[in-house]
Parts: C-alpha cells; sequence; structure tokens
C-alpha cells in the first residue's frame, strides 16, 4: 500500500541525509521563498482542494548548481496538475538578468521495480543556464479529488529558507481542524481572518535553517516541525457529511471501497484451507500453518494503479497468482482464517515510518500498510504475512508500537495498540571459546539468535547462496580482525524461524600482542553500541532502533600451560531505564570467562533527546570497557 502523505516532493530530499549544511551567506544555496496555497471547494457536491506552489532557489557557487539544479513534482491518480511554469533567471551584469524558460513538462512513471509498481507520476524539471548568481523560480497548480489525504505543511528542507508561506483557505461550508507535530514555541505566526463566505489560515516562518542530517534517525515527520489539516465535516445541499472528523469517518470510507471484497464463499479457497489444516488439533495451529503457507507460497508483488492502492483483490485471485500486495496478502489470510471458522480481520496499520495515530489524524496519512488479525487466547496476533521470515505471534518489526485499525464489521471497528516487543525475546546468546597457540589464536563461537532478531537475520540470509553464505560467515570473522581465517561454520534455522543458530570456527594469526613476557588479549567479539554515541551538538531528532534486543555472550579463555593471569578488568554494571550493561569476570578450572551482557528496552524504540548525556555517558563506558585486554604471564 502506497503512502500518498508526501506526494510532492523534491527531488534531492536525500540530499539533506548525505550532503554539508548550508547557510544563508555561505557559498552555497538556499530557497528564497517556498510557498504552498490550498483551496478547500465543493465541486458537484463534493469537497476537493486545488494547491499553488511557488517555490525559488538561489545559486551560489558552481556546487550549488550541481547539486540542486532539477526538481521534480510527484503526483498520483488523486491528482491532477493544472498548471506549471518554470523559468531561470540569471545575472548579466548592472543589476540585470536573463530569463531562460523550460518548457519540457512530460510527465514519466516515477515507480517501478522488481517487487513494487505503483501509478505515481514524475514531472522532472531540469533548470537550464544556470550560473552563480542565478535564481531557479517554479510555481505549478495541483488539484486534489481526495481529501482523506493532505500534504503535511512541512518547514524545513534539505536547503535554508528565507520566508516559508503556508495558507489554507477554507469556505464557510466546511469545518476543517489542525494537529500540530515538533513545532518550537514562536517558530511560525500563525494568522486567522474570518471573512464573509470563508475562512483564510496562514501560517509564516521566516529564515528557517535546513534540516540537519542525523545518524539513525526515524522518519523526519517524527521530529521535523509541520503542521496537518484535516476535513471534519461540509455541507452540501443542505445536508452535512463527515470527512475526517473521528476515525471512524476513516474506518467507513475504508469499508465503502472494500466490503464488496470476499463476499461470497470461495470452493477454491475452501480447499487450499481445508488442505493447509488437515490434521491440525487446534485453533492455534491452523492458524500459524495459514500463515506461513501465506508467506512461503505467495510472493511480495505490489501492482497499485488508482484504488488499487486501498481496495485488496480477491483472494481467490492471490490464491491462484500467488503473488501479490500486503492488502492482497491480507485478502487471503482473512479468507482462508474465515473457511474453517476463525474469526479474522482485515486491518490497516501504518509502518513506523509514520509518527501519528489513529486517535490524533483519522486521515489516509496514517496508514500505508495491511495485514490480517486474529485474536487467540484472549490476546490479539497480527499476521503480517509479507515478511517471509516473520515470526508467528511476533508482529513484524516495522509495525511495533503502532496503533492497528481492524474491521470487525461494516459498523464496528477497533483501535489496537501493537506490541514493542521486549528485548529478552529479541536474544542473542553465544558461547566463545578462545585457544591460544603462541600468540595465534583460536576462536570457536555457537550464536543462538531468537525472535526479530532471528527472523531478520533469516531475511538477510533468505535468497544467499551457498558460496554467499559462506563470505557472509567470513565478513562475521573480519569484524573481529582483517586476518581472521575461516575453518569451518554452519547456518540452522527452522521453518519457523523463531531461533537461528550460527557456529563458526576461525583462526586469527598474530592476535596476541606480547610485550616483554607479557601476552595481551582482548575477547570482545561483540561490541554493540561502541560506535553509537550522539555526536552531533544540538541534536533534536530521536535515535532510531529497529527491535529491542538482549544480547549475552560469554567468553571462555582456555589458560595456556605454564601461564597465569596477571590482570583482569574490572567488572561493569550500568542499568538505565532504557538500556543497560553488565560485565562479570571469573577465573575457574584453568578457564578465565567473561559474561557480557548489554540491552535495549525502549518502550517505543526511539531514543530521545532527554536521554542522550546517559546514553553518551553509556557508549563511553563501553568502549573504555571493550578496550581491555587480559593480561597472562608465563609462569617462572
Amino acid at each position: 500500500m502506497k503512502l500518498y502523505a508526501n506526494r510532492i516532493s523534491l527531488t534531492l530530499i536525500i540530499c539533506f541525509l548525505t550532503q554539508a549544511t548550508f547557510a544563508f551567506n555561505t557559498n552555497s544555496a538556499y530557497i528564497p521563498l517556498y510557498s504552498q496555497k490550498t483551496e478547500i471547494m465543493i465541486k458537484d457536491g463534493e469537497p476537493m482542494t486545488r494547491t499553488k506552489y511557488e517555490i525559488v532557489f538561489k545559486f551560489n557557487d558552481e556546487k550549488a548548481i550541481t547539486l540542486y539544479h532539477n526538481y521534480a513534482i510527484y503526483y498520483s491518480y488523486f491528482d491532477e496538475i493544472e498548471h506549471i511554469e518554470a523559468y531561470t533567471k540569471n545575472p548579466t551584469g548592472n543589476g540585470k538578468f536573463k530569463t531562460i524558460d523550460v518548457k519540457d513538462f512530460e510527465p514519466h512513471s516515477s515507480g517501478g521495480g522488481d517487487v513494487f509498481y505503483d501509478d505515481q507520476k514524475e514531472i522532472n524539471i531540469n533548470f537550464l543556464g544556470l550560473t552563480v548568481g542565478s535564481e531557479a523560480h517554479l510555481e505549478y497548480t495541483v488539484t486534489t479529488k481526495e481529501v482523506h489525504f493532505t500534504d503535511p505543511m512541512t518547514f524545513r528542507y534539505y536547503l535554508p529558507i528565507e520566508l516559508v508561506h503556508y495558507e489554507l483557505t477554507v469556505p464557510e461550508e466546511v469545518k476543517v481542524s489542525f494537529i500540530e507535530k515538533n513545532v518550537p514555541t514562536n517558530f511560525y505566526t500563525f494568522n486567522k481572518v474570518v471573512k464573509r463566505n470563508e475562512t483564510n489560515y496562514t501560517w509564516i516562518a521566516n529564515n528557517v535553517e535546513e534540516e540537519k542530517p542525523y545518524d539513525s534517525p526515524p522518519s523526519r515527520l517524527y521530529f521535523t516541525p509541520h503542521v496537518m489539516y484535516k476535513i471534519d465535516e461540509y455541507t452540501s445541499k443542505g445536508k452535512t457529511h463527515t470527512v475526517s472528523q473521528t476515525p471512524k469517518d476513516l474506518f467507513l470510507w475504508y469499508v465503502d471501497n472494500i466490503k464488496h471484497v470476499n463476499t461470497k464463499p470461495s470452493a477454491r479457497i475452501q480447499a487450499v484451507a481445508d488442505s493447509i489444516t488437515k490434521g491440525a488439533s487446534s485453533n492455534r495451529e491452523k492458524i500459524k500453518r495459514i500463515y506461513n503457507w501465506v508467506q512461503h507460497n505467495v510472493r511480495y508483488v505490489a501492482f497499485e494503479a488508482g484504488m488499487e492502492g486501498i481496495v485488496p483483490r480477491e483472494a481467490e485471485a492471490i490464491c491462484n497468482k500467488r503473488y501479490g500486495d500486503c492488502k492482497d496478502m491480507s485478502s487471503l489470510q482473512f479468507a482462508l482464517l474465515r473457511a474453517v471458522g476463525i474469526p479474522a480481520y482485515l486491518t490497516w496499520i501504518g509502518t513506523r515510518k509514520i509518527p501519528y495515530t489513529y486517535t490524533e489524524l483519522p486521515l489516509k496519512n496514517t496508514d500505508n500498510h495491511m495485514i490480517a488479525t486474529v485474536k487467540l487466547d484472549g490476546e490479539y496476533v497480527f499476521l503480517d504475512a509479507t515478511d517471509p521470515n516473520g515470526i508467528f505471534g511476533l508482529p513484524s518489526d516495522h509495525i511495533q508500537g503502532k496503533q492497528a485499525m481492524l474491521y470487525k464489521s461494516d459498523t464496528e471497528y477497533e483501535l489496537v495498540m501493537v506490541p514493542v516487543i521486549k528485548g529478552k525475546e529479541n536474544a542473542l546468546n553465544e558461547t566463545c571459546e578462545f585457544n591460544i597457540h603462541n600468540n595465534d589464536v583460536e576462536i570457536k563461537t555457537m550464536s543462538n539468535y531468537k525472535g526479530l532478531y532471528a527472523g531478520n537475520l533469516a531475511n538477510h540470509l533468505l535468497y544467499l547462496t551457498e558460496n554467499e553464505k559462506e563470505d557472509f560467515a567470513k565478513g562475521i570473522c573480519k569484524s573481529v580482525s582483517n586476518n581472521a581465517m575461516l575453518v569451518h561454520y554452519t547456518i540452522d534455522n527452522n521453518m519457523a524461524n523463531e531461533k537461528m543458530q550460527i557456529a563458526l570456527q576461525y583462526t586469527i594469526q598474530d592476535y596476541l600482542k606480547e610485550v616483554d613476557k607479557e601476552k595481551y588479549i582482548n575477547v570482545y567479539l561483540d561490541r554493540s553500541f561502541q560506535n553509537d554515541d550522539i555526536k552531533e551538538e544540538n541534536r533534536t531528532a530521536p535515535y532510531a532502533f529497529k527491535i529491542n534486543t538482549n544480547n549475552t555472550s560469554t567468553y571462555i579463555l582456555n589458560i595456556p600451560e605454564n601461564y597465569k593471569v596477571t590482570y583482569i578488568p574490572e567488572n561493569v554494571e550500568i542499568k538505565q531505564a532504557h538500556f543497560g550493561v553488565s560485565i562479570h569476570y571469573k577465573q575457574e578450572n584453568g578457564k578465565l570467562i567473561c559474561e557480557h551482557n548489554v540491552y535495549t528496552e525502549f518502550p517505543d524504540l526511539l531514543l530521545h533527546t532527554e536521554e542522550f548525556p546517559a546514553w553518551n555517558q553509556y557508549v563511553k563506558a563501553l568502549h573504555n570497557a571493550y578496550k581491555e585486554s587480559i593480561i597472562l604471564e608465563k609462569i617462572k
């Protein structure tokens, strides 16, 4: 399911993640004006919007021209481009400019790929003849006939902006409301003017800095200042209609679009469902079999044009073709489960790329995904078959902590929060044994993964050849030392991917450092979070994690004959609200054993700004601990 929350975007929006930052008076580029003026209208008894964009770029050096000489307008089935005007104003001296018009506005498809196609179109605009000091001007107008999603009024972009001007004109027969996200105090000037037949809202911000690049940020909508509007209701021909006043309004719109799907029992679906569940002794086993069958027998391929981006296809068609998108796979799970008498619910949900809940923003902007849901032993189980190695009973990692909308009946829905999986359920438990031969070392590791950790690893390995799996194993060894030589490996995972085991045996020449009669060895193979300190000053974006984890490593150093341990590093114990580490050493039976446990337990998988100082102290302590070596000395 395609998210249309930002249908009009800049071609180089990724630059704010990778390029150096800019300022107004440096030799680069900025945006003197970013203007977006939206007018809500009632046409043929239905609301629609017309938005006029006006954007000006200023180029101060050749590098800026290279980076920002083009711009793209993206639009979908629901949009229509009414007018485009683009031109370059190039300085000719004496304060005069030469204007060069852009004339090629031919649209082409912006989608495509092996597994995803949609109907999104792109008009790529190449500003011509740019020189240092040039201005690029662009104006275009977009009409949108579907008001269940809107474009966010976003104030920061990859370049600094002198003036951001948002305007919304609302006729008297329409009622709107707004949500404000991540907006600092006094960030913009807001004005509301009530006229005879309409109300005009404006948001004006001056001298807005560019969006800063961050390490491991969540989606920018989690932290960038923006305002969303929604149409609550409108009146036409004396009758009032609700649009997005409450989650129920969005639900009823969804139902109206999909209630015709899977209305008739299918003999084909019944036969497949009976075959899958034959011999199953419980509903749990039936659900798990159907979920696993769809995972392994239906390939994720999305082809979405027009309403196909919203409406799932019939289950029988997906069963026969053996491919489909998230809605289609959910439709098939729904039908198979219902065929064996198990209540299942089509479920709308947003991935973690989207920060909104239906409660705060009942718009299509809030979701971009569909799954199936069942209730088992009093608890909801979320079935996302698009993840080929998803684990039954656990949500896929990208919907953790999200609010789901369950389709109970044509008039009944339920909003349910998907849990964030605890770190102990995504555990890595490994044993690492070290045998010393002179200054070389032989290392044997047995690593056991479970939960989402195992599922994600299984996804990574899913399509690898045996040679590529061997390269993967070698890569693990090389992460310890470039001198590592793989001797043997095994990778074992069961069909449900609930657990995965990787065993390695490798050697490293000259791994030990010898000074005088002392040998130094560092046993830390897992150095989780060692370089994950918050490096950006005045960072406003949270630091995002994919899953919570709990890694326990037991390092066993077999002490060579005629050697004794003369230095053992100090134990470490740090416990914060959402992360921690414990490192304990002990010596017994000719072995030096280090127990190392590091974990995260973030309730929303985000490290927020107020925790940055404690996190950096934590990472510093880990870094210091990972530098420590055990010292051995030959017995005289």
